[in-house]
């Protein structure tokens, strides 16, 4: 295997594109020993690999391999009881069952409500800013408080149990670290995770904090008709991981990147202003352009090649859907962020067929609503200072973004 991989070095958080749009045309699928896994840049490759079923989603014990080497855990521990039970890191037909699980949270018209409810947190939330502000961090102040208020409000995590909840999530996101030493033992992260399943167990059982009506756990609760056993404990799974989902960098991360990438390009703000089908297409083009999840993970079930490199069975890939989303063989001027791109919408951020993120649609309706209502109030918007990056390139992540809004 060939040596260093440019991937691995943190400096390239801030913008790792260029290096990304270098090594898409040189070494497309190559191995990065900082992840264990074999990085794939392409777009067509990504979009095959997540169709593939000889690349299993059930890939969270190699993970595990790559993230804490010679570490194993007996098949009883709370990471695999987790891990191999959710949506997110199973394969069919487990997969479907879960999936039918959650329907009740995800419908037609829980979305159609939801769509109210986070219109409503994000007005709220710009309104918050004080009369006559001129500069702002914009992580600090909107970005960060976005996804929290719309967990309370629309997905119906109690506001009492917040200082429980999120740092166990914080603790837990750690061990997607991206190309960098684990900053937290595997000891720890299971004492959070089993935290959170006693957590949810106890929700759903009504003795934690009050869950608003209307909500996402209010309909998955009601639709917990006398559940056997095995079914309330994959219920509790699915709450793990949508808490753990909830809390994660992913909307920060957007959100922040898209008024960081807004600010750069004023033209768009006013395109915005001007036309709705670029208000409607604002979601998709931010989460191309910069999203925070740059890559996801599977694990070959069988010895199998991707453009043209030889992939041996249990070795872990790591696909690169940030490299995809600029690749300039699907996206004409994949550097340019442009409202008006008419395919902006085949970005694979949210991932793909059978595993597309489940809570797509949501994370959709946040950014859009939330730049509605900014720019609403503050229709020019420009850097006030230099943006700081976290050095997670797996969630990647603005920790500061100084705004003039005045």
């Amino acid at each position: 295997m060939p040596g260093l991989s440019p991937l691995s070095d943190p400096a390239i958080v801030p913008n790792p594109f260029p290096v990304y749009a270098e090594l898409s045309e040189r070494e497309p699928v190559h191995w990065c020993e900082g992840l264990n896994a074999w990085a794939v840049l392409r777009h067509a490759d990504c979009t095959a690999a997540l169709k593939d079923s000889r690349l299993k989603a059930e890939r969270m014990e190699e993970v595990l391999g790559a993230k804490f080497d010679g570490r194993a855990l007996p098949p009883d521990s709370i990471y695999h009881r987790f891990t191999k039970n959710v949506m997110m890191y199973t394969d069919p037909p487990l997969h479907d069952e879960l999936r039918r699980a959650t329907h009740a949270g995800f419908t037609r018209s829980a979305h159609e409500h939801y769509s109210e409810v986070i219109k409503e947190v994000a007005e709220d939330l710009v309104a918050e800013l004080p009369e006559g502000v001129r500069e702002i961090d914009a992580v600090a102040a909107l970005a960060a408080k976005l996804p929290v208020n719309a967990a309370v409000r629309a997905f119906g995590v109690p506001e009492s149990d917040l200082e429980f909840v999120v740092p166990r999530v914080d603790t837990i996101m750690t061990f997607w670290s991206g190309p960098q030493d684990q900053p937290v033992d595997l000891d720890t992260l299971l004492e959070q995770l089993t935290d959170l399943h006693v957590y949810s167990l106890e929700l759903l059982e009504g003795k934690r904090g009050k869950v608003l009506p209307d909500t996402v756990i209010a309909r998955l609760a009601a639709a917990q008709q006398n559940p056997t056993e095995t079914e309330l404990r994959q219920t509790v799974h699915q709450l793990v991981l949508l808490l753990i989902a909830l809390f994660a960098p992913t909307t920060p991360g957007s959100v922040s990147s898209g008024m960081l990438t807004f600010a750069k390009n004023p033209e768009q703000i006013r395109r915005f202003l001007a036309d709705e089908a670029c208000v409607d297409n604002t979601a998709n083009e931010v989460v191309r352009y910069n999203a925070s999840n740059q890559f996801t993970w599977r694990a070959a079930a069988t010895d199998l090649e991707i453009g043209g490199v030889p992939i041996k069975k249990g070795q872990n890939l790591a696909l690169f859907l940030g490299a995809a989303n600029r690749d300039p063989r699907v996206f004409t001027d994949p550097d340019t962020f442009d409202l008006g791109r008419t395919n902006s919408g085949k970005h694979l951020s949210f991932g793909l067929g059978l595993h597309s993120c489940l809570g797509r649609q949501i994370a959709s309706l946040e950014v859009k609503w939330f730049f509605v209502a900014l720019f609403a109030r503050f229709p020019s918007i420009r850097l006030a200072g230099e943006p700081e990056w976290n050095t997670n390139l797996e969630f990647r992540s603005l920790s500061s973004l100084p705004l003039a809004v005045g």
